[in-house]
């Protein structure tokens, strides 16, 4: 199985895609099989994931394939593959998937996991992500980029406002306090190791 998910994943990136909703089934029956120990229900819910990636052409699974290979398994014995993982995202990146195109700014952010550090090519992509799909959460961070000064010269007031405005307005957990506390107030610069950890802290 670990062969198979490398070369469908080399597979997928010559094929288009368009979504479909099996992949919540395939979590869940990833997550049961983890829980109980069981390798044969974790290996029927990334069967589920590959049907979808390349039967029925679904972004969502893809994505989810992509989290999976990232991390592994340590009950089937997959080690994680970063560097095939970015593959597929970078896939999902190229059709427009907005989890995809805020994955990949939270990981040039952060420069992790395959990625080079880049916070300007971040930034324009979490300002694509509102842009085109009106993304709140990605608003919430192209506004702490800007307001942290994290790519110099990107510190306009009024798209700060702007853009910590959409994230409150559409409940961003966390947009409201920072605002409070670093926009309107100005008490000093956040210090941040690691972006995504900071955001699921919140």
């Amino acid at each position: 199985m670990h062969n198979l998910i490398k070369i469908f994943g080399l597979l997928f990136l010559t094929q288009s895609a368009m979504a479909s909703p099996l992949s919540e089934r395939a979590l869940r029956l990833i997550q049961t099989g983890n829980e109980i120990n069981s390798q044969g229900v974790v290996l029927s819910g990334q069967q589920l994931l590959l049907r979808g990636m390349f039967q029925l052409n679904d972004l969502d699974a893809a994505y989810e394939s992509s989290k999976q290979t990232r991390v592994g398994n340590q009950l089937m014995g997959y080690l994680p593959q970063p560097a095939m993982a970015n593959k597929i995202l970078a896939k999902l990146l190229g059709k427009g998937y907005d989890p995809a195109i805020y994955d990949t700014a939270l990981y040039l952010l952060d420069g992790e996991s395959g990625f080079a550090q880049d916070t300007l090519m971040a930034l324009n992509l979490f300002e694509e992500s509102v842009k085109m799909y009106a993304n709140p959460q990605s608003a919430f961070v192209a506004a702490v980029m800007r307001n942290e000064s994290l790519v110099p010269g990107f510190g306009s007031k009024q798209r700060i406002d702007e853009l910590i405005t959409f994230a409150i307005l559409n409940r961003v957990v966390g947009a409201q306090r920072y605002k409070d506390q670093y926009i309107d107030n100005r008490r000093g610069h956040l210090q941040v190791k690691n972006w995504r950890k900071w955001l699921d802290a919140q």
